[in-house]
């Protein structure tokens, strides 16, 4: 999981003084939580790390406890880090984490099958010309070197067309609302990986790109349950066909 989601599923404990009402701004907590993931870092900076007296001093003030129940705390929370995110089976170098599974998940294929795409061709409307067209100028534009910052808001433009169209495409082929509605977020985080990250142009994707976006980008750069994931294949297979 991104290193982000990792902190926030180490500091569910504290969290859940937010939720119960104990604490009141949730930034609170989650500087908690901070300061437990930071001293367990062995190679972070000293300015990085607060000592074991100023993070159970900061739980004593915010949960509140007494002196004993912050001591405790904070031992079970560095055994908590040390046991969902173990050392040894982290990727070095890498801004992912491993998590040792607490729960089981059944993830079986999207149902590709209870889709029923009607055989009907959509004809393209002024609206998916305008799409095309948006598409076509920003790939002239990347092939003559253009630098980023020159066309970052030509590409959020055609990002929210596309979107749209495939939407409306989804919908006229009868597509069951719940794959409708998911899909094209889909499409926007792979839009994001090709154009932002340089990893070609829409119609020309090389294999390599695709496993990077599947087995890295969406991993560390979208936060789903495992379940979830298997929405971006068929997601993505109905796009290039639209």
């Amino acid at each position: 999981m991104p290193m982000t989601q990792a902190r926030l599923e180490c500091a569910a404990p504290i969290m859940a003084y937010v939720d119960n009402g104990t604490v009141q701004d949730p930034n609170d907590a989650l500087q908690i939580g901070m300061q437990l993931w930071n001293s367990t870092l062995p190679n972070a900076p000293v300015a990085m790390k607060p000592s074991r007296t100023e993070i159970v001093d900061h739980i004593r003030t915010t949960l509140p406890m007494d002196r004993q129940e912050a001591d405790a705390f904070f031992e079970r929370m560095i055994e908590r880090k040390a046991y969902v995110f173990p050392d040894d089976i982290q990727p070095e170098g890498s801004m992912t984490m491993c998590r040792r599974q607490e729960v089981e998940y059944l993830i079986t294929p999207c149902a590709e099958s209870q889709l029923h795409l009607s055989d009907e061709p959509v004809p393209p409307d002024d609206d998916d010309h305008t799409f095309l067209e948006a598409l076509r100028q920003l790939d002239a534009r990347i092939a003559a070197d253009e630098d980023y910052d020159d066309w970052e808001a030509d590409f959020f433009a055609m990002q929210d067309l596309c979107c749209q169209r495939y939407h409306h495409w989804l919908q006229t082929k009868g597509v069951p609302e719940t794959y409708r509605e998911q899909f094209p977020f889909c499409v926007e985080t792979y839009l994001n990986c090709i154009y932002q990250y340089g990893a070609g142009k829409l119609r020309d994707v090389s294999p390599y790109a695709l496993e990077e976006f599947f087995m890295d980008y969406l991993l560390r750069k979208v936060m789903a349950k495992p379940p979830e994931y298997t929405h971006w294949p068929p997601a993505l297979r109905l796009f290039y066909r639209f």
